[in-house]
Order: structure tokens, then sequence, then C-alpha cells
């Protein structure tokens, strides 16, 4: 076979079905999305993320099958456009046609809209307050333009980030907040283990911060001694800053924590946690670095160190 797709799959040498070498063929991005731009050929693609979505399977279809499934009665124009496909994001392994992953990440994000409107608008109050004391609004949920953003309608955004418009077709409020932080969550811990939520290139994770910013609350202000810690991109330009407890939410003390105290956090936005708070962590030392976050409910506390890098090197329960 051509290609690895996490079950087991040869890799992509084309040590079977393209051995004219078509398969490890580079293409330019422009090129890629120029083969999508004709509907014969986004129909092949699509009928072969179909068969691959299956337990993400590495499976294909015959020529015949795959014609047929495309609704192609033309043999001769079928076959010109799936050699245009064959080595940037198709594969001929055996009799079958092959759809490569890259093939399917394209066909996910054409599903879920990403590239065909803004989506629709949404807006709902959450059960969440305003963490501002003189403040007794609820925050809400509020999508267009395909992003969804956690705010104060008197004061700024807390939480933001991309999400495709099927989401916000199909789910509630509540269930877009917890989406909305679940993938904010997975771009923090992706960005702590070094890889960029944007690109997978490398990330240096920096605390504490030589310049904060947190330019989502420019209109609040940020304290020029703001303890922040800083994740930059080497290879794009994606850079943001976090509140020291924003790094620890996952670790398993903190979820056990909670669980103990009979709370689940994994839904909570990180404006919620009040650990989670600027000002609520402390620079201890800084050669070596070691920022201490303190954890508290119902009078018992979970001290959390971190070193310059935002790894958790020691924790105490008290």
């Amino acid at each position: 076979m051509a290609e690895r797709s996490g079950h087991g799959e040869p890799d992509e040498r084309g040590q079977a079905g393209d051995t004219d070498g078509r398969a490890n063929d580079g293409v330019a991005p422009t090129g890629v999305f120029e083969l999508l731009a004709d509907e014969t050929r986004l129909a092949i693609v699509r009928e072969l993320a179909r068969v691959r979505r299956s337990n993400w399977q590495w499976a294909g279809l015959s020529f015949a099958d795959l014609r047929r499934a495309a609704g192609v009665d033309d043999a001769g124009n079928f076959s010109y456009h799936l050699e245009k496909l064959r080595g940037p994001l198709v594969v001929k392994d055996g009799e079958e046609y092959c759809l490569r992953n890259r093939g399917l990440q394209l066909v996910g994000a054409v599903k879920s809209g990403r590239y065909t409107g803004p989506g629709e608008t949404m807006r709902g109050e959450t059960e969440f307050d305003c963490p501002y004391p003189d403040c007794d609004r609820a925050l809400e949920v509020a999508y267009d333009d395909q992003y969804s953003r956690l705010r104060c309608p008197d004061h700024h955004v807390f939480n933001g980030t991309a999400i495709p418009p099927v989401a916000a077709d199909h789910l509630d409020v509540a269930d877009l907040l917890a989406v909305t932080m679940l993938d904010l969550r997975e771009q923090v811990e992706r960005a702590r283990a070094g890889v960029c939520p944007n690109c997978w290139g490398p990330v240096e994770a920096t605390m504490p911060s030589a310049d904060p910013t947190l330019p989502s609350m420019a209109d609040v202000g940020v304290p020029d001694d703001a303890l922040l810690a800083t994740f930059r991109c080497e290879r794009c330009p994606t850079s943001f800053d976090l509140p020291p407890g924003a790094c620890v939410v996952d670790h398993p003390a903190v979820v056990a924590f909670h669980h103990d105290h009979g709370e689940d956090i994994r839904g909570r936005p990180y404006v919620a946690l009040p650990f989670c708070g600027i000002g609520r962590a402390d620079l201890e030392s800084e050669d070596p670095v070691r920022v201490s976050v303190d954890v508290r409910l119902d009078g018992d506390a979970l001290h959390l160190w971190l070193d310059g890098e935002t790894n958790v090197v020691e924790y105490e329960l008290e």
C-alpha cells in the first residue's frame, strides 16, 4: 500500500500501486485547491473519503465502483479527472483507488463549512457570572463569522476560538460553550507540548512573559507586572499569553482535587476557575524559574509549582 493511516498500513514509499513515484510528489497549496475546484474531482474525493471514514481504515474503490459512486457517466472524462488527483490526493493500491490522509482532512474541512460561508449567528447567556466584583451580568456565548466567544456584555471577551459553522448548526448555547472550551484546552495542551495549535510547528513556552499583552483584554488593561506565560510558534505568527493557572487546569492532581470536592471542571471556562485569574500566581524564583499556583476549595488547598516552560514540577495537597 502507499500510505500509513494509523492502522498498520505501509508508509508512503510507493512500494505498491503508484510505482511511478506520483504518490510522493509534492504539491503547492494553490495546486491542491485548484484540484478541488472541479465538481467531478470533488465528488471523487468525497466518495473515497466516505469509504475511509469507517474507523479511518485504509480502503478504496475500484475504477468502476468509484465512477458509479461519483455519478459520472463518461468513463473517459472520469479517467481524466481521476488522473489529475493521482499523486497529490489519491493513490492506486492494486485495483483500488484510495484517498490519502491529506485528502481526508480536506474533505472534512469542506464538510464542516469552513470554506462555504460564515454560518449562523448565535448568542445566549451561560450559567457563569462575570468575574468582576462590581458586575452582576451573566457571561454569554456569541458565535458569528465562524468564531465563538465567551464574553461579558459590559466588559470584554475572555475566551474565544474558531469553530466551524456545522458545530453552531446543531449545538445549543451550553453545548457550544463546552465545545469551545474543549477546543481551547486542546490548543493550550498542544502548545504546552511544544506543538503549534495552528500550523503544528515547534512552539517555545516562556514564563514569565517578557512583554505580556493579552490583546483580548486590552480594553481593561493588563497590569505591568502581570505574571503570564507566552507561547510562540517558530514557524508561523501564532503567539498567545496565558495566566499560569490556565496551564494546570488539566493536570491530574487538579482534576482529582475538584472531583474529590464534587466538582467537574472539564467543561468549565478558564474565567470561571479562580486560580486561572491574573494575579493568582507568584514568581518564587527566577533562576531557576519557579512559579506557584494555589487551587482552593472548601478550606482545602492544592499547591502546584511550575518551571519556566509551564511544566508542573511539584505539587502538594494541604
